[in-house]
């Protein structure tokens, strides 16, 4: 379930996130540890990230423009478990020319299990040359919260 900012933040999470998406642990996302494998957090930050973005209007239209992940990183705080709920938090921590940061945060009752990050690059439609941001972007980047909100 997707969560506005104001949601996340009323479900304990704390931090200024932009966004979240809710969810459960499923037996599917273990690992032969019975934790949470890493690359699940990958696509939960992917499946957040794909949500944020729709409001650049880079998805479901016809647009000259994609963003593709330059880095991404994850630093693990403690094991998540099956069955655990959890909320994902995404928000903006870095606006360039052509490229912006985004921040993950991966909570259970509100305690950071798992952080990310992603490097993301605006490309032209062939994705061979990087691209400035638009305005219209800069604004959306802006509007949310930043590091340390």
């Amino acid at each position: 379930m997707i969560l506005s900012a104001a949601q996340v933040t009323e479900a304990g999470v704390q931090g200024g996130w932009a966004m979240g998406l809710a969810g459960t642990v499923h037996y599917s996302d273990l690992d032969a540890y019975n934790h949470v494998n890493n690359k699940i957090y990958h696509t939960w930050f992917e499946n957040l990230r794909v949500c944020y973005v729709q409001g650049f209007g880079l998805f479901g239209g016809e647009s000259p423009y994609k963003i593709v992940v330059r880095r991404a990183g994850i630093e693990y705080h403690a094991q998540m478990l099956f069955g655990e709920d959890y909320i994902t938090g995404i928000r903006c921590s870095r606006i360039g020319n052509s490229s912006f940061d985004f921040q993950y945060g991966v909570f259970v009752n509100g305690e950071l299990r798992t952080s990310g990050d992603t490097q993301m690059v605006l490309v032209n439609e062939t994705a061979t040359k990087s691209m400035p941001l638009t305005d219209e972007m800069r604004l959306y980047l802006e509007g949310t919260p930043q590091r340390g909100a």
